[in-house]
């Protein structure tokens, strides 16, 4: 039995990869004249800052050093989310309540770094659902690999088979796959499913369509 959720965040929770994405095209592509190619940028989706790091020259070249280009993108972002506030996943809130109304334990495991994830918690009002926490710059193997999944399973005192991991990337669905999870997928920019080895346990349009299948 299901008894316990783990859920990622960006693209997930808040709709914040298409912040990203159009930080890249609207904005640093145009400040430095380096093309950033959306099927590139779309390769680092679920992606924590260590692997980030690691395959940007790959994919973006040299022209622009991957520490100039996160500073940029964090402070296109930022001032866009303190003008707009962050944008909330439909479905958010509502399951939100239901899984608490029926004694689940939640977890939060992304790869984006603490002080950035707990400032769009704390704007969002969120932070009180979650009973765990763990973040990229805590685990040592970023998506695929279910380190981080199986750091917030540990967190919550459960095992993975009683645990719903709610994902929209192919990363992240591989991880919780490989770490023994029930993985829900809930597509966003990109749909992960037709590039998956194996089936998602569900795949939804919103996130409240899973209150009828967990609760």
């Amino acid at each position: 039995m299901i008894r316990a959720a783990i859920f990622d965040m960006d693209g997930l929770m808040f709709d914040t990869e298409n912040l990203y994405v159009r930080a890249l095209e609207e904005y640093v592509s145009p400040s430095t004249g380096i093309p950033f190619p959306r099927e590139s940028i779309l390769k680092t989706l679920g992606c924590n800052h260590a692997d980030f790091e690691r395959i940007f020259p790959e994919l973006f070249g040299t022209a622009i050093s991957f520490s100039d280009c996160y500073a940029m993108i964090y402070d296109w972002m930022s001032k866009e989310i303190q003008t707009h506030g962050v944008p909330v996943k439909p479905g958010l809130y509502t399951l939100l309540n239901a899984l608490k109304r029926n004694g689940f334990r939640i977890a939060l495991a992304t790869g984006t770094s603490r002080p950035i994830a707990m400032q769009y918690l704390e704007m969002t009002d969120t932070q009180p659902y979650f009973d765990a926490f763990v973040f990229g710059d805590q685990v040592t193997h970023g998506k695929p690999n279910p380190e981080i999944f199986l750091r917030a399973a540990d967190a919550l005192s459960s095992l993975p088979s009683s645990i719903a991991v709610f994902e929209d990337s192919i990363n992240g669905l591989r991880a919780a796959h490989a770490g023994g999870f029930f993985s829900i997928c809930v597509p966003d920019l990109v749909d992960p499913v037709p590039r998956l080895d194996f089936t998602p346990d569900a795949v939804l349009h919103t996130l409240d369509e899973a209150i009828p299948l967990l609760c």
